[in-house]
């Protein structure tokens, strides 16, 4: 079963679910025993019109792969600090999508982050949030379209200050 809900409404009402027919037949309000479902769920046509719009729009094929190339280009970059500093963390994932570990380690698996450094990536999260740059606290970072090349710069600049700050800290 997926279940999707206000994020994917950018801040508008929403939420959507489905799965397989065995499950779904169970929310058939023509039966005896039917399940119920919050109104999150129904006639959110604000939310639709606006998301269709943002789909046809907004988030074209063009943009999407601007999006995913910026990614790519900044998590190298964000590497190359890390590297350069010698800080035993890597920036992971894919596209606009990506990860900050506390190893060098390829992460392939949940298994492979048991040695992680995690005190260090939450420092770098407060170092980043100090210069003004927001992360998720856990190191999650997930670009959206306004995220342009002038925000990459100043991620990386953040990034080199805070690694700089931080490398003496632990005898390098």
């Amino acid at each position: 079963m997926t279940v999707i809900g206000k994020y994917f409404g950018g801040g508008l009402s929403f939420g959507a679910f489905g799965g397989r027919a065995e499950i779904m037949e169970r929310f058939d309000p023509r039966r005896a025993d039917a399940l119920g479902h919050a109104g999150t769920f129904n006639n959110n046509v604000l939310s639709m019109a606006a998301g269709l719009a943002g789909l046809q729009q907004v988030l074209t094929a063009e943009a999407l792969d601007a999006l995913n190339q910026r990614g790519e280009r900044l998590r190298a970059r964000l590497n190359a600090v890390l590297d350069q500093h010698g800080l035993p963390a890597r920036y992971t994932g894919m596209g606009s999508v990506m990860s900050l570990h506390g190893t060098t380690v390829p992460v392939r698996c949940p298994a492979d982050l048991a040695n992680a450094n995690n005190a260090l990536r939450e420092l770098l999260y407060f170092d980043l949030l100090e210069r003004g740059v927001y992360t998720a606290w856990r190191g999650l970072v997930a670009l959206s379209l306004p995220f342009d090349d002038a925000s990459c710069d100043e991620m990386v600049g953040a990034l080199d200050d805070a690694a700089r700050s931080r490398k003496g800290l632990l005898g390098r």
